[in-house]
């Protein structure tokens, strides 16, 4: 018994395509993915310089930073204003020392 292309349940040209492009696809989007990678790390890199900060200071300043925030989402939550109430918002400054306000 002989086999014809139209016995065959799964059309292995069409596979074999579909699998090679699936991996170029692949190869493309992994060499994209590294582009950009590079190009968010070089830019991290320069604006952690331009803040003339160490990285220990500028970690410090955004762990104060998101305890206010924390802060103020958790009393906003708690303690919810009246109907026609205005918030009152209390300006904070940075614990590094550097008196920078915390927004």
């Amino acid at each position: 018994m002989s086999s014809t292309q139209s016995d065959r349940p799964v059309n292995t040209r069409l596979l074999l395509s579909g699998a090679v492009l699936t991996g170029v696809g692949g190869t493309l989007a992994a060499a994209g993915l590294a582009c950009v990678s590079a190009a968010v790390i070089g830019a991290g890199r320069r604006w952690q310089q331009r803040t003339e900060m160490t990285p220990a200071q500028l970690a410090r300043h955004a762990y104060g930073a998101a305890q206010t925030a924390r802060s103020a989402g958790l009393g906003a939550w708690r303690d919810p204003l009246p109907a026609g109430a205005a918030p009152s918002i209390p300006r904070q400054t940075s614990t590094d020392g550097a008196g920078v306000p915390v927004s």
